[in-house]
């Protein structure tokens, strides 16, 4: 028993040594988001570095990024962060949200989950881990008022579903690591894996929100998607160290989960089926 905890131990300081020496190299998601809300649009930016982002329809939920980098010239970047500006003038409110869990299309529009509210709750081999205390859905369904009555009536009953998903417990993310693989399947990893995007990172039976997110994989989004992991984590002190931390991960498995996790799939394709019918 001795034996297994001191590897173990040993196991989890060689890759945080590992991890932190090659720093320079992993993928970190952007941790601090600003949601601006004009009457055509939402604009979500990075509040580290505010020309990274995207903008999202009201109208039909369609996105387009913006993205001014270094490389580009003054007058393209001038160009792209026009792109942020709405006609209308100021937005009618800006606030602080923690991350885009995925995107829902329905009946008459796209509706967008975000992080508003989170807790840290410990570390996982030196990053912090933070547990999902609030979600809300933007509505970008302009278009609703084209709807039939029956429409209208699907529609209401979708967006009453869509409340539950808000209220789903026990989501757990990292900004700066993937969370879903043991220590044993990261020693087994190639070189510079860690500076893939952190959703390619992860185990997918064990990402919440994989087939909400495809949209924002679709749009190059990879700084702004976050995998959730939906389960347990437990940190405590060990016998052998006092002054050691171990963290204990229980995650659920997406593949043999009932309702609620395949809840959104399962609202997505009726919302096609209605459309096709």
């Amino acid at each position: 028993m001795e034996t297994s905890e001191v590897n173990l131990e040993e196991l989890e300081t060689e890759m945080e040594t590992k991890i932190h020496s090659d720093s320079t190299s992993h993928f970190k998601l952007w941790s601090e988001l600003e949601l601006k809300e004009f009457t055509d649009k939402f604009v979500i930016k990075s509040v580290e570095s505010p020309n990274q982002g995207f903008s999202i329809s009201r109208f039909d939920g369609n996105i387009d990024k913006i993205n001014a980098d270094d490389s580009h010239s003054f007058i393209l970047r001038f160009f792209l962060l026009l792109q942020v500006m709405s006609p209308s003038g100021n937005p009618s409110k800006v606030s602080t949200i923690y991350g885009v869990v995925g995107t829902v299309r329905l009946l008459a529009g796209t509706y967008v989950l975000i992080i508003t509210s989170r807790k840290e709750v410990g570390t996982y081999l030196g990053f912090p881990v933070f547990l999902v205390t609030s979600m809300t859905f933007l509505s970008c369904n302009e278009a609703s008022r084209f709807l039939t009555s029956e429409e209208k009536k699907d529609e209401s009953y979708f967006m009453t579903l869509l409340k539950i998903v808000e209220s789903t417990p026990g989501l757990y993310y990292s900004y700066g690591t993937d969370i879903t693989l043991n220590l044993q399947r990261r020693c087994k990893l190639a070189k510079g894996w860690m500076s893939k995007p952190i959703w390619k990172q992860g185990d997918p039976r064990f990402i919440w929100n994989k087939n909400i997110f495809e949209e924002l994989i679709e749009n190059k989004l990879d700084g702004f998607i976050i995998p959730l992991l939906q389960g347990n984590i437990l940190t405590d002190s060990s016998y052998l160290s006092p002054l050691k931390i171990i963290d204990l991960l229980s995650p659920l498995s997406c593949l043999f989960l009932p309702l609620p996790h395949n809840f959104v799939s399962i609202l997505t394709l009726t919302a096609m089926k209605k459309k096709l019918d």
